[in-house]
Order: C-alpha cells, then structure tokens, then sequence
C-alpha cells in the first residue's frame, strides 16, 4: 500500500516526506512520492492530506467511558435544575426502581438532592460529575446504599450534610464509593465499547488509568491473549492491586506498565489540593497522601512500574515532587519512572522542579474549565494550564491525552486548545502538540525501542498511523487495514 501526502515522520532522518510504503504491518520506505511511485508501481495508491504515526490517548479510563456512553450524558450541564429536568425525562423512560446513572456536569455550587428526589422519587439516581471526583444522588440511591445521618465520612471523602446532619445527596471524593459499590458492577462490555469508541476515532494506542473494578486488569489481559484489543494498551493497575502483577508485555496488544496513585482530587469539585485557599475556604483534599507513601512509591520503582500520580492542585505538585526528590536521593529512578498526571495547576517556585519528567496533559481540560475558573479568579486561574512553559524546561516530555469521559477523545479538539490556549496564554506549535499524540506519548512507553517501532514513520515501524485531513483524523491504518474515523 503506497499513501501519498505529507507525511509527518517524527524521525530525525527526514521530518517529512511525501509518500510511505507500507508491507503488511510495518513501514517498508519512505521517500518523495514521485520516486516511490516509480519504485512500486503496482502497489495500491491511497492520498491523504497528512500521515503522522498513529494517535495515543495519553489518559483515558476506558472502562468507565464505555459505562458513559450508555449513561444520561450531562455534559456542560451547569444548572442542577436543568440535571434534575434530563433525570425526571429518563425515569418517564425506565421501569420503576431501575437505577438512572450519568455524568459531566460541573456546578458552581452543591445541590441539594431535594431536585432530584422530586424528579425521580421512584428510581435510585447516581449522577458524576464531570471530573468523576464528586457525585449526587437521590434519597432512593441513599436508602439503597444505608447512608443516612450516622453514616461517618470515609478516609478521603465526605459526606455533605444538612444542619440536621441529613446528607444532602452530594459526595466528595472516596464517599462517592459509599453509593458507588452498590450500584451495578460495570462489565467487559463496557470496556469493549470503550476501547471501540477510542478506535473509530482514529487512536491506535491508549494509556488506560487504573480502572477498578480489580478484575477489569484480567478482562483486558485475557483480551490481548486472544487478540481481540481494538488498539493497543498501555495499563496501569489500581493502587490496592497492584502488588497481584508484574510489568509485562503481551505481544503488541497490552503492556502493563504502571500503578495509579491518586494525590489530590479536582478542580471543579474543589477538591483539588492547593496551596492558597478556595474564595469559599478549604484548601482540597489530599487522597493518597505524597507525604506518606515514599516506601510503597519506592516498592513501585523496585518492582519495575512506572508510577503514574494524578496531582491537580498547587500544593499536590509541589508535595509529589518533594516525594520524587526523597526517592532519587535514595538511587531510585522517581525522575525516569514518576509520571505526573494533569499538572493542571503549578505554582512559580516548582515550575523548573519539572523540568526532565514525563507529564501527561489535558489541553481540552482548560476549555472546560474556563466558566470554574473565571468564578475562582486569583491564584487558580494564574497557575492553570502551563503547558507552554512547561515545553521550554530541559528534558521535559509532554503527552496529550482527554481524561476521557471527564472529557470527549476529541484529538481535533486537543489540538486547537494546545496551540490556541483557552486562557490566552501561550499556546504550543503544531508540531510540538502533534508530538504529544502521537511519538512522545510511545517514547514515554519505550515502544519506540522495540523491534517494529513505534511513534516514528521510517522503514521498519510498526504501521499503526493516524490519516488527515484539514486538521481532523479521518481513518487510521491499523493492522494493515485503512480504517475510516466514524
């Protein structure tokens, strides 16, 4: 198969190229298209606006994307009434005491579960919010879960509560499990509709984030057993778990690579840990706390895995980067193998403590976080999203991903909010965010390093590559086979 147009090779030989010869699965030659036409005349001729190597998903939570789209989407919701009105629509739909599940709101303030006891007081409800780091839910999924008054807060959560000391139906952080384990366990279809949805959308990898439950692990590796992964996965493995598995490989279909840790929550949910308070009080909330997990970070490290923290806040980063630094100064290798996740909010004094560490980002998540943002002003808003900064420290590697389902697998959009930023801050080349797709995010795996490699286009890759046109994927090569973007 011979593609013609202007082919993006990442590759140091030949940034660009006008034509790439594929044999089965791998690239077999690059060149100008003029001079590989006459080499292969026979070949089948296929002409796109632009080839790059294929698109990572950099974070994604596939499982729970695929319970997203079979959920009520309340996405860019933010008026609890207008929720309450999509719930009372859904019951009129479903059987009585059916559970009505959904997600990607993001409110100014936190509700009260009265609207939605009026809406469905005949149907248990359980809605997410945007970030997935606080939930609301009615009085009928509350009596389902036994939550009431003597319900104490769980470590690293809390229950909102009345003057009475009533939940109100509004969770943060680990209470959301208080409801959440009662609900209907998510299954393999789920995680097949995921991963399926991520390969329509022209994406040949993805970098899945720890999804519970425990045995979504052994779904995905009997999956690759099998060959029946849409795309190849890069995994890693929840905190309490991870002491089951080793890192390993499984052909080009999985790679478990890494462990999940968690050390604050969200923005959004004001739950973000941040150094200077929110206008309302609170400072967020640490979960996995870096100030006290520098030996089971370390027994990460010894045991090969990459250690992936989600840290959103100011003071987050600045503790897990305090963590990084005890464990270098014991030989452990925190700089090569401590991957932050978000970065969303870096204060001045630690933005050069990133340079020569992995940070895996969320353009669109700064789009979608212009309204929260503008309410909270101040500090927030100044420390928000510094990508372009981030790009000019030494040794720095950025990867690009959506946090899907907090946000849509929207490359297209990623890339507009990477080079034109949301809050007007500077904004990456092209180039430079197209590189955060689609080679730094398979550097980051040392897949580039395997004998059919992966992130570049030169004779001997693997021939996993994203087509274009005017700037939007619109198929992928995968496995041989020109897949269209649906």
């Amino acid at each position: 198969m011979l593609i013609v147009g202007e082919i993006w090779t990442f590759d140091g030989d030949g940034p660009r190229a006008g034509a790439v010869y594929l044999e089965g699965g791998r690239v077999a030659d690059v060149g100008e298209a003029e001079a590989l036409r006459a080499r292969y005349p026979g070949a089948r001729r296929l002409s796109f606006e632009r080839v790059t190597p294929g698109l990572h998903d950099a974070h994604v939570h596939p499982l729970y994307w695929g319970e997203a789209l079979a959920a009520l989407d309340l996405r860019d919701e933010r008026d609890p009434r207008r929720v309450a009105a999509a719930v009372r629509a859904e019951a009129a739909r479903r059987p009585r005491g059916s559970w009505i599940r959904g997600g990607g709101y993001a409110f100014d303030a936190y509700p009260d579960r009265a609207l939605l006891d009026e809406a469905a007081p005949d149907h248990p409800v359980f809605l997410e919010s945007r970030d997935l780091h606080s939930a609301w839910a009615n009085a009928a999924a509350l009596a389902a879960a036994g939550v009431d008054a003597r319900t104490p807060d769980p470590p690293g959560g809390r229950v909102l509560r009345r003057a009475d000391g009533e939940p109100t139906g509004f969770m943060l952080e680990h209470a959301t499990w208080l409801v959440r384990r009662v609900l209907p366990p998510p299954t393999v279809d789920d995680l097949r509709r995921g991963l399926d949805d991520l390969a329509r959308r022209g994406y040949v990898a993805a970098h899945a984030m720890g999804d519970l439950p425990p045995e979504a692990t052994e779904w995905v590796r009997r999956m690759a057993a099998d060959g029946a992964l849409p795309l190849r996965l890069a995994w890693t493995l929840p905190k309490r778990v991870w002491r089951s598995w080793r890192p390993e490989k499984i052909g080009e279909q999985l790679h478990v690579f890494g462990v999940k840790f968690f050390a604050d929550g969200a923005l959004t949910s004001r739950t973000a840990w941040m150094k200077i308070p929110y206008p309302e009080g609170g400072h967020g909330m640490p979960l996995d706390d870096p100030r006290a997990h520098d030996e089971e970070v370390a027994a990460v490290l010894d045991a090969g895995f990459v250690a992936a923290w989600h840290a959103i806040g100011t003071r987050a980063v600045h503790e897990l980067l305090n963590l990084a630094d005890r464990l270098e100064a014991r030989g452990l290798p925190a700089r090569a193998r401590l991957r932050i996740e978000h970065a969303q909010h870096v204060d001045d004094a630690d933005l050069p403590r990133l340079a020569g560490r992995t940070l895996s980002l969320q353009p669109r998540h700064a789009h979608d976080d212009r309204a929260a943002l503008g309410a909270l002003g101040g500090e927030p808003r100044r420390t928000a999203y510094r990508w372009a900064e981030f790009a000019r420290l030494p040794g720095v590697r950025l990867l690009f991903g959506s946090d899907a389902p907090v946000a849509v697998p929207d490359a297209a959009a990623g890339l507009q909010a990477a080079t034109r930023h949301p809050l007007g801050r500077a904004g990456l080349t092209g180039e430079a965010a197209l590189a955060a797709y689609v080679h730094t995010s398979a550097v980051a795996l040392g897949w580039h390093e395997e004998p059919a490699f992966w992130g570049r286009i030169a004779p001997g890759a693997r021939a996993a590559l994203t087509l274009w046109e005017h700037g939007e994927p619109v198929a992928r090569v995968w496995n041989g086979v020109v897949e269209p973007v649906q």
